[in-house]
């Protein structure tokens, strides 16, 4: 019998009809908060998949280890953590680590999460139109506040 993960989705995998067109399942899924971290989009795209100055989703410390970011937090099979890896570009493009995640109900948590490498990081990046479209799409798993911040993010297309 296989083990369970917990992974925790920041990008276009918290919406749940991208996350399932991306071929995975999950078990349980609960919105969560990962504390003193921010989302950008200072990550390079893989070559010939990029716009101009565009940037996919990020992990890094708040300036002040003040705030949070939100997320979801699926719970899934293990065998799916290869498949996980291979999206991510885990470990060419990301690193992964397990982090402790605050869940609504003030249960504290533990999941995958994955950043970009320091090499893999650019300058002065934005997300396309395309990615902010899924969050968009993704509004019932972001509190009032947290979506309205992230749809006042400027694309590069």
């Amino acid at each position: 019998m296989s083990e369970k993960i917990s992974f925790f989705a920041y990008n276009e995998l918290i919406n749940e009809d991208h996350f399932k067109k991306m071929g995975f399942e999950h078990i349980e899924k609960v919105t969560v908060t990962l504390s003193a971290q921010r989302i950008v989009f200072n990550r390079l795209p893989p070559k010939g998949e990029d716009l101009e100055g565009q940037g996919l989703p990020n992990i890094e410390p708040t300036p002040d280890n003040a705030g949070m970011m939100e997320g979801v937090l699926y719970e899934m099979e293990d065998i799916l953590l290869p498949k996980l890896d291979e999206f991510h570009g885990y470990p060419k493009e990301c690193n992964r680590k397990l982090m402790d995640l605050n869940r609504h109900d003030f249960n504290v948590v533990r999941g995958i999460v994955y950043f970009a490498q320091p090499d893999k990081i650019g300058r002065k990046l934005k997300p396309n139109k395309a990615m902010m479209k899924i969050f968009r799409n993704s509004r019932k798993e972001f509190s009032m506040l947290y979506f309205a911040r992230l749809m006042n993010t400027r694309t590069c297309d």
